[in-house]
């Protein structure tokens, strides 16, 4: 919020430097943002806490500078002249919602003439970052700012049937806006209506049709207090954030709805010749009291560590425009409306310290023992794969659990009846809660891309969100692992071959080999076919013991030329849970073998149909515990193999622990192996 320093002057004296009254605004916990000087004037860009309302206005911030310099404040001075017409002829109020409007107040100012605002209405707006409009609605404005009370003038003429009714909107009404925008409304929405039609989105923004125009004569000034949960839903369902609803679902004073009506009113007889109607229109069936709270003397030694005695403290408060009274021990505070964030003692004692000054509270070393800490053992887990992730050449990347369902679907990821959605979401952009984890690093891969980067290897470990049992967090909120490779993962250089390092399916499925190797998680298969965001030819679903733990494979063409980027783009999403359930983290350690080993290498042919993971699978089972590894290290396609068949070479590698091996106890292997190709699978070798 910005508030120039002239303006805070006219409510109280200051007259240190700039830097004591930053030091000032610091302690009191105003943090200042920036600091800029226009036309002579200092103007302060204030951020404003959410628990603080009463400092969302000039004379708030007056206020605050007051007690703490412990000077008179000056009050807001103006005066009310009612001539002519009983406002009531006019206009009736009738409040249909008092829970979600506990007062609403009006003042009726005729015979008005809008035209531009004086010179020094204009500039005062505009030091605090508002576009100067026309005379009325400027003066709604400077009271916004003078006082933290949002207006809103109606013309009168435009309100049909003389009359205002606060009321829930109809479903399906709607009602086009201030802001030249229609909206479409609900009944959770309160609005301010005439005998016909919503005229505004009460506590959020005007209506178009009702509004100040060049041939207003005779103007409506609405001056309420609006509940402010109800304020705070209704901006958010509606992606309006006004400089009105930003104080209504903070909370406005409701003790100052008239004295800002004749306020705005006052001003608009000076400025533009208006004749205040009599009388106040106020309806406020059930007025709120302030808060009543005491304090002991004691209890703020206690939480302080300092002595502020009684008499010192009620001079405190009393500085903050808190009431108190005294019975000798305990002060009585009565705590005025404006601040709705006092309702302990505690919070009194919050009050005194900001004024005696934290910086006078002597600082001591609390006394105790603390056990061992330390990570758990799923955060343990969670940092090895992600080192060895790294280690592979991946970087781990961290987004955001919200997105929306737009994004997901982009990347062909689509949602069920299981995922969540926000009740009230803060942006319209993040309105749901993922499920799953793919759609998250394609944008963040896809935004590398559009910035020149076309090298990426990254992964990330993170949750996915669906309904499921209360309690149950591997249900609800199971953990993802999720990779996305494109370009190469080594550096370019005039020594090295270019296509070095380029990922491909077969890189991504080598990782993920050797992350499922590492766990030792058991004989991983990877059988054809995955969601549909993969490319339905090249994907596959990684199974271990019947079980499905995931899929990797290409992006969809389509979805890639969809979202502008290159097809080359590889994926995996493994269920981290079942990862981790599955992997086995105690290590075994084996020594060195002291015989040698003898290599064999048989090539097999192979229908197109019949995956090598099949003939690997036969080739470990019989060759039996003398088989040490084996790979497969060619693949050919030519006259000497049938059409739709390919030839596989595999290498096997065999040793026994306890003896040298014998060439023909290796050809004996290999001959069982080949037989059992032939009888298990009916496959032919070559050679």
């Amino acid at each position: 919020m910005k508030v120039p320093l002239s303006w805070l002057k006219e409510f109280v004296e200051i007259s240190e430097p700039l830097t004591e009254l930053l030091r000032i605004l610091e302690k009191a916990g105003l943090t200042v943002e920036s600091l800029e000087e226009r036309d002579g004037d200092w103007i302060f860009d204030l951020e404003i806490t959410p628990n603080r309302p009463d400092w969302l206005s000039v004379y708030g911030i007056a206020r605050e500078i007051a007690a703490f310099l412990d000077r008179p404040l000056r009050p807001i001075n103006f005066s009310v002249t009612e001539e002519g017409g009983d406002a009531r002829e006019i206009i009736a109020i009738r409040v249909d919602e008092p829970e979600l409007c506990p007062r609403y107040s009006a003042r009726v100012v005729d015979c008005v003439t809008v035209a531009e605002s004086p010179e020094w209405l204009k500039k005062r707006l505009e030091a605090c970052g508002l576009r100067p409009i026309c005379n009325i609605v400027d003066i709604t404005n400077y009271v916004l700012l003078e006082m933290g009370h949002p207006l809103h003038a109606f013309d009168a003429a435009s309100l049909k049937g003389g009359q205002i009714i606060v009321r829930r909107a109809r479903a399906g009404e709607r009602l086009w806006t201030l802001d030249e925008q229609e909206r479409i409304l609900d009944t959770d929405t309160l609005v301010i209506a005439d005998a016909e039609r919503p005229v505004a989105i009460a506590g959020v923004m005007g209506g178009l049709e009702t509004g100040i125009t060049p041939f207003t004569q005779r103007v409506i000034i609405e001056s309420a207090h609006f509940n402010p949960i109800s304020i705070r839903m209704t901006a958010r369902r509606l992606g309006m954030v006004t400089e009105s609803s930003y104080r209504f679902e903070r909370w406005v004073d409701p003790s100052g709805t008239v004295r800002a009506a004749d306020r705005a009113a006052a001003l608009m007889a000076s400025l533009a010749g208006g004749r205040i109607l009599s009388p106040v229109l106020d309806f406020y069936p059930n007025p709120i009291p302030p808060q009543q709270v005491h304090l002991r003397p004691e209890r703020v030694q206690r939480l302080l560590g300092v002595a502020v005695g009684g008499d010192e403290c009620a001079h405190f408060l009393q500085r903050l425009g808190l009431t108190v009274q005294s019975d000798g021990q305990v002060l009585q505070v009565f705590v005025p409306t404006f601040r709705k964030d006092i309702t302990r003692e505690a919070d009194l004692i919050e009050e005194v310290a900001r004024l005696y000054g934290y910086d006078r509270i002597p600082s001591h070393l609390p006394e105790g023992s603390v056990s061992g800490a330390g990570d758990s053992v799923r955060r343990n887990q969670e940092n090895a794969v992600k080192q060895f992730l790294c280690r592979l050449g991946l970087r781990e990347v961290v987004t955001y659990s919200l997105t929306h369902p737009s994004v997901e679907f982009g990347w062909g990821v689509n949602r069920s009846d299981s995922s969540l959605s926000l009740v009230n979401p803060l942006t319209q952009d993040y309105t749901v809660l993922r499920i799953s984890l793919l759609p998250s690093l394609l944008e963040v891969l896809s935004h590398n891309i559009r910035m020149g980067v076309r090298d990426i290897w990254i992964f990330e470990i993170g949750r996915k969100y669906q309904k499921g049992t209360v309690g149950k967090m591997e249900e609800t909120e199971p953990r993802l692992l999720a990779i996305a490779l494109t370009g190469s993962s080594q550096p370019h250089g005039w020594n090295l071959p270019p296509a070095m390092g380029v990922a491909d399916f077969y890189t991504l499925k080598g990782i993920v080999e050797k992350l499922f190797g590492w766990l030792s998680v058991g004989e991983i298969a990877f059988v054809p076919g995955g969601p549909g965001i993969f490319h339905p030819y090249r994907c596959a679903t990684i199974v271990c013991s019947g079980e499905s733990l995931g899929a990797i494979g290409q992006l969809h063409p389509a979805v890639a030329e969809r979202k502008e980027v290159p097809s080359d783009i590889f994926l995996a999403e493994i269920d981290f849970e079942r990862l981790v359930a599955l992997a086995h983290w105690q290590r075994i350690y084996r020594t060195l073998p002291l015989t040698p080993s003898i290599r064999r290498d048989i090539a097999v042919i192979v229908p197109d149909e019949v995956p090598s993971a099949t003939v690997e699978q036969v080739i470990t089972q019989e060759a039996g515990p003398l088989l040490e590894e084996s790979w497969v290290f060619d693949e050919y396609r030519g006259t000497a193999v049938p059409s739709g068949h390919r030839s596989i070479a595999y290498a096997l590698v065999l040793r026994a622990a306890d003896r040298t091996l014998t060439q023909s106890e290796a050809d004996e292997i290999v001959q069982r192996v080949k037989d059992r190709l032939k009888a298990d699978l009916g496959l032919q070798t070559r050679g």
